[in-house]
């Protein structure tokens, strides 16, 4: 018999913020609330488009996210959004439209089905999103910014920008 491990949130939202290191965001974000109304475990920043990470360590969180007030194309930040969930909790097939999946994968992280761009997209939350984050940072120069918040909120910036 193989046994899985066991992933908590909290494991998944690192899964997803290392990830999308790797993807070469210049900015990624944790679980930080803001004005725009959204927590987003994951979201990281390119210069043009931006990815989401919604992580659920269990069914019952992912069937109730379905409910979700952003889960509504128009009101949702990410121009590619995707799950994170350990091995086998749901099936591609369902997925909400647009969304992809990704399941831990060794050290990394392995994508089952792709995210497709999402149009529209709320820009006016990933703004609300940055200026909450940027209020937070008080005026530091940034050349390389790691901050975690008293909560469980964390920013890191990159240097300079990706190409």
């Amino acid at each position: 018999m193989i046994m899985l491990k066991k992933y908590t949130h909290r494991d998944l939202v690192n899964k997803a913020r290392k990830w999308l290191w790797t993807k070469g965001c210049a900015v990624v974000i944790t679980e930080m609330v803001s004005a725009g109304g959204q927590e987003p475990d994951a979201i990281g920043f390119f210069p043009n488009y931006s990815i989401l990470v919604e992580c659920k360590a269990s069914r019952a969180d992912f069937l109730n996210d379905k409910k979700k007030y952003h889960q509504r194309l128009d009101k949702s930040m990410g121009d590619k959004r995707y799950y994170l969930t350990p091995k086998g909790l749901i099936h591609p097939d369902e997925l909400p439209m647009y969304w992809g999946l990704l399941e831990p994968s060794g050290r990394g992280l392995e994508v089952l089905r792709d995210a497709a761009w999402s149009f529209p997209k709320s820009s006016k939350a990933e703004i609300s999103l940055l200026i909450s984050a940027m209020r937070r940072m008080k005026g530091t120069s940034v050349r390389y910014y790691a901050y975690n918040t008293k909560c469980r909120a964390t920013l890191g910036i990159k240097k300079g920008v990706p190409k």
